[in-house]
């Protein structure tokens, strides 16, 4: 299990950001759209800032598969934290299958476009859902790293925001988070 710390720059430009990763040396990771399904006991609001956890099955375009527990969010000014296990999955649908039969519900699902990069001790993912601007995503070891990614890259005249994607996309953008497809 591993805590995750991380926030999101909201707004930026794309190309901007992926000249400054190439500058800065980061190495690039991942280049992929991903495919979220979500699921959660029927009795949760499905507003992932309200329930204590949740579920998600997520595939990239390759056809790799993963399945992560999330507990709820914890606030630490501009960034979060919260607990998660991710395992991988060779049959998304078998899991899918079984997560209904224990009494889940399949709530959500969204497409989006992720460029991931890491650099000293930092992960960085840049991500693109339809109809909406794209966002930056910083991990690190604390808010304090994070903050110092968000100087290093000059970010520091972006909103940075520890909310999940539901309230972004929802709050800020107007759109149905839970139906996002290219």
């Amino acid at each position: 299990m591993s805590h995750e710390i991380e926030t999101k720059i909201l707004d930026v430009d794309k190309e901007i950001i992926k000249e400054k990763m190439i500058y800065l040396g980061a190495e690039k990771i991942k280049e992929t759209r991903l495919f979220v399904d979500w699921f959660g006991l029927k009795s949760f609001s499905h507003k992932s800032e309200e329930d204590p956890w949740f579920l998600r099955i997520r595939t990239d375009s390759e056809g790799n598969s993963e399945v992560t527990w999330k507990k709820a969010r914890n606030f630490l000014g501009a960034s979060s934290s919260h607990k998660e296990i991710n395992f991988k999955i060779s049959n998304k649908d078998a899991m899918a299958d079984l997560f209904i039969e224990l009494g889940m519900e399949l709530y959500a699902h969204q497409e989006k476009d992720r460029i991931s990069w890491i650099y000293k001790d930092w992960s960085f993912d840049l991500d693109q859902y339809p109809e909406m601007p794209a966002y930056f995503e910083i991990e690190g070891k604390s808010e304090e790293s994070i903050q110092e990614a968000i100087k290093l890259l000059e970010l520091e005249n972006k909103v940075a925001t520890p909310k999940g994607e539901t309230d972004i996309i929802v709050n800020n953008y107007g759109l149905n988070w839970y139906n996002m497809r290219f």
